[in-house]
């Protein structure tokens, strides 16, 4: 964890509490809809996670012989799609390349419904980076996480606050996003749970077609 973001911790009244990197504490119980059950701990994604913004570049920029830069239009139904890549020949700092299983998010688009989709990055045999639209969220706990970012309790963390003509989900939005994290087995168990009921919706909406 870095040490300059927020923390969230459980006070002796029972109360939860953020402490924010300038020292200021504050009570967040009315941010939190839910008990947790005994294991869990209430947590903000700078707790558990680290997050990078992706790459500016020019259109003079472009070159089929290029870096991938994965955009919006390269998630799609929650994988990565390579149909429409754009490559670029320019300076990419190291924090802006993916890594196997990174979280790249659409942190940036003119249609609210698209700001926050996500896919788990697959192994790719080249260098990758991500555009500046785009976020990546890299966390050991990659598979409960990602689930999690495509909750409803996960896109009110940006639904309520954006008004502008744009919409997105900022840094300290998304580092800041409370999140309820399960034991490490309870997490697995959670995540075979989704893909099974997932391969069940596949397998009845194929049925229907």
């Amino acid at each position: 964890r870095d040490k300059k973001e927020s923390v969230i911790f459980k006070g002796e009244d029972n109360s939860y509490y953020e402490k924010l990197p300038d020292g200021k504490v504050n009570c967040i119980d009315e941010q939190l809809p839910f008990e947790l059950p005994d294991g869990w701990k209430w947590c903000n994604l700078s707790m558990v996670g680290t997050t990078n913004i992706g790459l500016t570049y020019r259109p003079a920029d472009i070159d089929t012989q290029g870096i991938i830069v994965l955009r919006s239009c390269n998630i799609v139904k929650d994988e990565i799609n390579l149909t429409d890549l754009v490559r670029v020949k320019t300076s990419i700092r190291e924090n802006q390349f993916v890594q196997k299983d990174d979280i790249l998010i659409c942190a940036r688009n003119g249609s609210r419904s698209l700001v926050g989709k996500c896919t788990l990055i697959p192994e790719f045999d080249e260098k990758v980076s991500f555009g500046a639209f785009m976020a990546v969220y890299r966390t050991p706990y990659f598979n409960y996480i990602v689930h999690f970012l495509r909750s409803n309790f996960f896109r009110s963390v940006f639904d309520d606050s954006n008004s502008t003509a744009i919409n997105q989900l900022t840094q300290d939005m998304l580092k800041r996003a409370v999140i309820p994290l399960p034991p490490l087995a309870e997490q697995l168990r959670i995540v075979d749970k989704i893909t099974e009921l997932f391969e069940r919706l596949n397998c009845i909406e194929e049925s229907l077609i």
